[in-house]
């Protein structure tokens, strides 16, 4: 059986292209503009996927196996472990290694 999600909280804002009321479900943080649903969709990729690009499906955290993924090196914010993960670290970000990561996740 499946459980029920609770609603997602929205957040009224104006598009920042058409100037349109409307509602996203984040919180914006007003480093980046935000645009409404049309503004958004108009200005992605031909061919982009859900995430705004044409990368195709998304995959785990581990990647494909045998992948030429780029990984980069970083500290665990939690347990200090040297670790690498799959993205640029970005600074005052936290980064998680695997089993923090799977701790603070579980499925």
């Amino acid at each position: 059986m499946y459980e029920s999600r609770a609603p997602r909280e929205e957040f009224d804002v104006v598009c920042a292209e058409c100037g349109k009321q409307t509602t996203v479900p984040f919180k914006p943080t007003g480093n980046r503009p935000v645009k409404c649903r049309e503004c958004f969709q108009k200005d992605r990729p031909a061919g982009a996927g859900p995430r705004g690009d044409s990368r195709g499906p998304r995959r785990d955290f581990g990647g494909a196996p045998g992948g030429d993924r780029q990984l980069f090196d970083a500290t665990c914010t939690r347990c200090g472990t040297q670790t690498q993960v799959p993205f640029k670290p970005t600074p005052g970000r936290d980064v998680f290694c695997r089993d923090c990561f799977r701790s603070a996740n579980p499925r």
